[in-house]
């Protein structure tokens, strides 16, 4: 039996004194009571409903006078230095108070924080204040090395967690027995050939044949790689499985194969009448295509242009006519093509846009099918305004502008989706929409995205004892712009949230209409989307830990200093759904805020911020059309295994009976003459 070092006398007792109880450090009195109730967040005591508030002044250390107790306190945690915690001369006390509304104070003595206010002002002081020491340990934590510790012993398991860890041992050790050669011959059997050379094998059977192990598990094949002959060898006893196998190969060397096919189209719609082009500048109170600094925008404005028809015409005489009641026309010609005074070339120009349409889309479709990407494909509605054009005098013909300027590569255009700056402009449009459609249940949605410079994984800080020619740093070519996209629960907390990175357009069709104030677009786009769940440990995983938003205001929050993540732009998606036959029609309305703009000091930057309505860089509504169809087609793409191919093809977009090219430019054309009708251009509108 082992002993303490100092044993216990029974008989040694202590009187019970304020004294020997009491640390003499501690004020007395009823302020003592006080400051113990007040250590536990949320407690009220009795004498809460009576404060003495200290006067506000400018600066923290003359808020309170020496000998005025505190309400509450808050703990420095022995771990962090002073200027850890609250940076150089405390400047992130400062920053608290202005936030809080609460009189802060360091009691340098007992190692504290000495706070006054109200419950609610303490309260949030204290969660600041606890945010600052998390985001303190969380640096620590990720680029702390990793070592063996003492731990609980696990505990028994469960016969259900039994079973399910014997089945799962039982389907790993079944999974291994594929990756060697077979003991004995098999009855079936396939090969694969790799015909590109050029392409490594590590990228298509991936490391360590990771890539060929999930398809070897799956079919419950055996397959090697012949390197002599470039092939890929499979064989099994179950002849389905084999075929599958096969498949899966040829399917997962294609996807490394093909790259996509980008594909611009610049189009211009059959107009009725013809009409020349002037290049118009953009007007004063015009909304840029993207969002750009005050710089980048100037430039937008003076050197980009907008598409402007001038009606013209050319005048038949009538002695040039056969007779004046047409009866021997043609039954086939279209006579009011034929009186508008366009070409013949320009009289077939939807024609020869609808094949031009046809053939990169499905170019396009083919090219990504294979992928594991998130795809969208939707009709935007806007402006058209051209970025690079020839510095020649105006207008322009419309031969010229289809045939020569529209299919020259250095011609460049972009959609500026902006229709209105105004819900009370838009109202209109919503009466229409209204009248004429099914709103969803779920609509409006609102979402959230942020988009970002980051590391994709934290950047290790280099080691002591490592050469300094052996270390490198990381560059900003090494970072990523990444978008997250998330939504909020009922207890404003994150919900759903998606990061992806790497979006390219596939293909982009824009069509402009001269006759209307409002033209389309066509695009398919692409992104890589990373797997949320493994991301926690990660710059953007930390950044989404403190997201959330405001209980009063319902104001998004978010912490703008995160390690390796630096936000850019933040915008609360707005979108108003409606169903009309087979297509949805989507309002949408942007509110963006720049967070380089915002008035937050450096050190204020390291705590919550909340985005208010007038700290909003730009406010846009927007319009689009697309099918549901197409976003159930593409949302098999994130569920493909290793060599999985999605049911659809290009010919389900293109080649259907009510889904084809022929819808999509009768109901792009629809909507344009929707938006013409019901909404005036916000740029000719009265300031």
């Amino acid at each position: 039996m082992l002993e303490p070092e100092v044993p216990y006398d029974p008989d040694y007792e202590v009187e019970d004194t304020e004294e020997n109880w009491r640390d003499p450090h501690i004020i007395s009195g009823n302020n003592a009571r006080q400051q113990q109730v007040g250590l536990t967040a949320g407690d009220v005591g009795d004498n809460y409903d009576n404060y003495h508030y200290p006067p506000a002044q400018d600066h923290i250390e003359n808020t309170v006078g020496q000998d005025q107790a505190a309400d509450d306190c808050w703990m420095l945690p022995p771990e962090f230095t002073l200027f850890d915690v609250f940076g150089k001369n405390k400047i992130k006390l400062e920053e608290i108070r202005q936030q809080t509304k609460s009189s802060l104070r360091y009691n340098e003595s007992k190692h504290q924080v000495d706070i006054w206010g109200d419950r609610d002002s303490i309260n949030h002081a204290k969660q600041l204040l606890d945010l600052l020491v998390q985001r303190l340990h969380q640096q620590q934590d990720s680029s702390r090395r990793k070592t063996k510790k003492w731990g609980k012993p696990e505990r028994e398991l469960t016969k259900k967690e039994r079973q399910r860890a014997e089945r799962k041992q039982a389907r790993a050790l079944e999974e291994r027995s594929y990756q060697g050669f077979p003991q004995l011959p098999q009855p079936h059997s396939a090969a694969v050939p790799i015909p590109d050379t050029n392409i490594p094998m590590t990228q298509v059977l991936g490391m360590k044949e990771e890539y060929l192990n999930k398809i070897r598990a799956d079919c419950k094949s055996y397959m090697f790689y012949n390197t002599s002959t470039n092939v890929v060898q499979i064989a099994g006893e179950n002849e389905e499985n084999v075929r599958m196998a096969a498949t899966r190969m040829r399917n997962l060397y294609l996807k490394n194969a093909r790259l996509p096919e980008f594909a611009i189209r610049k189009l211009l719609k059959q107009p009725k009448k013809n009409m020349l082009i002037n290049f118009r500048r953009l007007p004063q109170n015009y909304v840029t295509p993207r969002y750009s600094s005050k710089g980048e925008e100037q430039l937008i404005m003076s050197n980009c242009r907008l598409l402007e028809g001038l009606t013209t015409g050319v005048v038949n005489p009538i002695a040039e006519r056969r007779n004046l009641i047409d009866l021997d026309d043609d039954p086939n010609e279209d006579n009011d093509n034929t009186d508008s005074g366009l070409s013949k070339e320009m009289r077939h120009l939807d024609e020869r846009n609808a094949k031009d349409m046809i053939e990169v889309l499905e170019m396009g479709l083919r090219s990504i099918r294979l992928s594991q990407q998130e795809i969208k494909m939707k009709i935007r509605f806007g402006q058209i305004v051209i970025t690079d054009y020839p510095k020649r005098p105006n207008p322009f013909s419309l031969e010229t502008i289809a045939n020569n300027y529209f299919r020259d590569d250095r011609f460049k255009s972009v959609l500026a989706p902006c229709i209105e700056k105004t819900r009370e402009n838009m109202q209109p449009l919503f009466e229409w929409l209204s009248s004429e459609c099914i709103q969803f249940t779920d609509s409006p949605r609102t979402t959230y995205t942020i988009e970002a410079d980051q590391y994709p994984q934290f950047v290790q800080q280099p080691s002591t004892w490592t050469r300094r020619a052996q270390q490198t740093a990381p560059t900003e070519q090494d970072k990523w712009r990444t978008t997250i996209i998330t939504n909020f629960t009922s207890e404003r907390r994150v919900g759903l949230w998606n990061l992806i990175a790497e979006g390219k357009d596939i293909v982009n069709i824009s069509c402009a209409d001269l006759e209307n104030d409002y033209s389309w677009e066509l695009k398919l786009q692409s992104a890589q989307r990373f797997n949320t769940m493994d991301d926690l440990n990660t710059p953007h995983g930390q950044f989404i830990e403190n997201l959330s938003l405001d209980p009063d205001s319902n104001n998004f929050v978010f912490v703008p200093n995160s390690r390796d993540y630096h936000p850019r732009l933040v915008a609360k998606k707005t979108k108003w759904v409606y169903a009309m036959d087979d297509w949805i029609l989507e309002v949408g309305r942007d509110d963006v805020w720049d967070v380089q703009r915002m008035n937050v000091s450096t050190d204020g930057r390291d705590l919550p911020v909340e985005l208010k309505e007038s700290d909003i860089s730009r406010v846009i509504y927007k319009f689009s059309v697309y099918r549901e169809s197409w976003v159930n087609r593409f949302a098999e793409n994130l569920l493909l295994q290793v060599g999985e191919a999605p049911t659809w093809t290009a010919e389900d977009f293109l080649a259907g009976n009510n889904e084809n090219m022929r819808e999509i430019i009768e109901i792009a054309n629809r909507m344009t003459s929707v938006l013409n009708k019901e909404i005036r251009p916000y740029y000719d509108n009265p300031l």
